[in-house]
């Protein structure tokens, strides 16, 4: 079927089969162009940026067309939680409106399927680092005998970090293919094999850019070929794709490849004593070098000091010496066979890091610490050319990226950029949500620059009378994990709200807690900024302490910052403010859910009204009116609450 632009109107009106099917739907403006833009760059072979605010309804925009297309559809999201929503709730929701039954799969990296070869080499060895691996192994194995599809995803009670993970997963290192066992019942087999055959396939932004980079090397096939590619969550994509372009190596690889060759020998070569001794010998060595390394969380240029050139030369000189005895036996089991490969690649990896400094400009060495793990990295500045040379293979294909934060002061440039993407059609549709009559916009006065020492505290002072009269009900959220620990100091030796602070539960379980108590303060940074839904009147204050520029500790964007200086460029205008307006899209966008939502964004960054840059962010920000007027904005809030207790005595009755 080929739809019109009357069709889609029509299914999307007052009288189509939306309103019909769901009790709450309104036709919206945003949603019809977008849908309508989506449709004709389908039939046209062409391809479309669209920024759709929230409220807009962009998930449908986009799944209505592509249904109707009958085409072979790939939607790739920003992460695994919105893919399973995506594929559990909003396609089969959209498929039964428009009652269509295509074949559709969804498909994740092979590390969130269970092995079952990994577990039985786990259990057949009994090596797990504690105990709660070993409880963990044990839900896994009872759990695996049931599952139909080995996606780990559904075991709820298995954290996201638990420790058992890599004893019950594959990598495409330590896979054995064709030469495994348990070949006949691999979930990630079937997983493949049911995404090859779905006329809609929904994945996640690792897994696409995976098979690009693999497709572009020659090597295997993850994706069917595609007519359509739809990227949601699009403002991800690159920096997703600098994993994907650069090389790595990892204390985790080493340990589990050196756990992997131990195991081997106990249990298949056993007369290759040394393959234990010389995998023994590595581990350590990998172990030293990260005591010699910062020793708290760290993210740094590669700038290695006489002493860490020494260490790095010692775990190179292991790493050598175990890939000659792993190579003497490489033919001897496949385990050993994939070993071999994966030494080769550690050893032209630390190869980069033990070069001169790179002075070409175009490749970034450096490195992060964890706290008992490291990661050396080298990453290209730009990944452009790279990613537009990669989807050279479905050049006819149609690619529709969309997002709700990927213009900055209403131009795309910044995010075409990016990707290199120049010939591409643009769209910005705005919220869908009256944010002048929903919002206010407050910047309190008095504040110092958020350089001060102090403006952490003085910034909570200032905010603490806004959050009496809403009576809770605030996300604080914060550009460091260092002003996040002094407020949440701060706040429990008050004792005045019930104070939920990251890190000290589960995201999910922090949310929970927030919706459940009305009077919660929840502190946050890092992952709260994006993809947190609290609609109603849980949540009617959102402050945002500073301008959220990325850290300095960033050696990437650092890379980036001297190569646009020697180009004559300016990189504060050029990198830093675009990547700080796109971060404080996101931020805001936790306060206003639904049409039904009011509420105060609080940001005490005086920089946002007293420096020139500050009318870039204004800009870029949805139509909220703006104050600095303690007074009114206390005024907005308790006639929010007054609102709410009226409807809460209402139902009562």
């Amino acid at each position: 079927m080929i739809a019109s632009d009357a069709d889609i109107l029509e299914l999307l009106g007052d009288a189509g089969p939306f309103a019909a099917a769901k009790e709450n739907f309104k036709p919206r403006k945003e949603q019809q162009t977008m849908a309508i833009a989506v449709n004709q760059a389908i039939l046209e072979k062409t391809n479309l940026l669209v920024e759709a605010g929230t409220g807009v309804g962009k998930t449908f925009a986009y799944l209505l067309p592509a249904i109707l297309s009958e085409e072979q559809i790939v939607v790739s999201t920003g992460t695994k939680n919105l893919q399973d929503q995506l594929y559990k709730r909003d396609l089969p929701a959209i498929l039964k409106i428009l009652n269509r039954s295509p074949l559709t799969a969804l498909l994740k990296g092979r590390n969130n399927y269970v092995c079952d070869y990994r577990v039985e080499s786990t259990l057949a060895s009994g090596r797990l680092p504690d105990p709660i691996a070993v409880k963990h192994l044990n839900l896994v194995n009872v759990w695996r005998e049931k599952t139909l599809s080995g996606d780990l995803g559904e075991l709820s009670v298995l954290p996201e970090n638990s420790p058992v993970l890599p004893y019950v997963t594959s990598t495409s290192e330590n896979c054995l293919g064709q030469d495994c066992p348990f070949l006949d019942k691999c979930f990630v087999a079937a997983a493949r094999e049911k995404a090859r055959k779905a006329k809609i396939l929904v994945v996640n932004h690792h897994l696409l850019l995976a098979d690009l980079v693999l497709k572009e090397d020659g090597f295997g096939e993850l994706l069917p070929d595609t007519d359509v590619f739809i990227i949601d969550e699009a403002h991800h994509l690159a920096k997703t794709a600098y994993q994907f372009y650069g090389d790595s190596i990892s204390s985790r690889q080493i340990s589990e490849l050196c756990r992997e060759l131990e195991l081997e020998y106990r249990t298949q070569v056993t007369d290759c004593r040394d393959l234990m001794l010389e995998a023994q010998r590595l581990a350590k060595s990998a172990k030293d070098f990260r005591l010699i390394l910062p020793q708290y969380d760290t993210k740094d240029d590669w700038l290695p000091s006489p002493e860490v050139i020494r260490e790095l030369d010692e775990l190179s000189l292991k790493i050598n010496k175990l890939f000659e005895v792993v190579k003497m036996n490489s033919t001897r089991t496949k385990v050993l066979e994939s070993c071999f490969e994966r030494l080769m690649v550690m050893r032209n990896t630390l190869t980069e890091f033990q070069k001169p400094a790179l002075k070409t400009g175009e490749r970034v060495n450096w490195y992060e610490t964890m706290k008992s793990g490291f990661r050396l990295h080298t990453t290209p500045l730009d990944i452009a050319g790279m990613f537009q040379q990669s989807r050279q293979r479905y050049q006819a294909s149609s690619w529709i990226m969309t997002s709700a934060t990927l213009s900055v002061n209403q131009s795309f440039d910044h995010y075409q950029a990016s990707l290199g993407w120049e010939n591409i059609v643009t769209l910005n549709l705005p919220s869908s949500f009256d944010y002048f009559k929903q919002s206010l916009l407050y910047v309190p006065r008095g504040l110092p620059s958020p350089r001060n020492n102090q403006h952490t505290q003085l910034a909570i002072e200032k905010v603490l009378p806004l959050i009496s009269v809403a009576k809770g009900r605030t996300f604080i959220l914060f550009t460091s994990h260092r002003a996040l620990k002094q407020a949440a100091e701060w706040f429990k030796e008050q004792q005045l709200f019930d104070c939920l602070v990251q890190g000290e539960a589960s995201k999910l379980e922090l949310l929970s807690q927030f919706e459940a108590n009305e009077n919660s303060v929840l502190l946050a940074t890092g992952s709260f900024w994006e993809g947190v839904d609290v609609s109603g009147d849980n949540l009617i204050l959102v402050v945002i302490d500073k301008l959220p520029f990325a850290p300095p500790d960033d050696p990437i964007l650092n890379a980036k910052i001297k190569q646009c200086n020697q180009l004559g460029k300016n990189p504060f205008m050029e990198l830093q403010i675009p990547e700080a307006v796109l971060s404080l899209k996101q931020g805001c966008g936790r306060l206003i859910r639904s049409v039904h939502d009011r509420g105060v964004i609080c940001l005490t960054d005086p920089r946002i009204v007293g420096k020139p840059y500050g009318e870039i962010f204004l800009n870029s920000l949805p139509n909220m009116r703006r104050t600095r007027e303690r007074e009114l904005v206390e005024s907005f809030l308790a006639d929010i609450i007054s609102s709410h207790e009226k409807e809460r005595n209402k139902s009562d009755e």
